[in-house]
């Protein structure tokens, strides 16, 4: 089963760019426009992982990160941006973001921080899995 991948930016250039580039590694990718449009998805489609700018034209990444863990607590969230900051990082991973990238990519960092996101994911469910067997 391909890993389902939610891309949030309100520049359709960089939805393509992550839908070519994540495709070509075997995702499947669903995009989103703002926040509300990926609510939407997020409440109606099973998801392995979620990519969010942090400033969105409708809404900010920071609450759409928050409002994300509501539907999908186990979901990791990445979160992207072209004005990083050391609070906005602090902040984005103290509300439970998986990393942080800074615009421009380097394109072998955001394969390696989702490949990372994605087997974090997987080991949660496992051990999730295994505690179970246990009880």
């Amino acid at each position: 089963m391909r890993a389902r991948i939610l891309i949030v930016d309100d520049e359709l250039s960089v939805r393509e760019f992550f839908e070519i580039l994540l495709e070509k590694e075997g995702y499947e990718v669903v995009t989103a426009l703002d926040g509300p449009d990926a609510l939407r998805i997020l409440k109606e489609q099973s998801l392995e992982l979620m990519v969010t700018d942090l400033q969105l034209k409708n809404g900010d990444g920071m609450s759409l990160l928050r409002d994300a863990k509501k539907y999908q607590p186990e979901m990791p969230v990445v979160m992207i941006t072209a004005y990083a900051t050391t609070d906005s990082a602090v902040e984005a991973m103290k509300a439970g973001a998986f990393d942080y990238l800074s615009k421009p990519f380097k394109i072998e960092e955001i394969k390696v921080v989702l490949r990372k996101a994605l087997e974090n994911r997987i080991l949660q469910n496992e051990n999730k899995a295994l505690k179970n067997q246990l009880v």
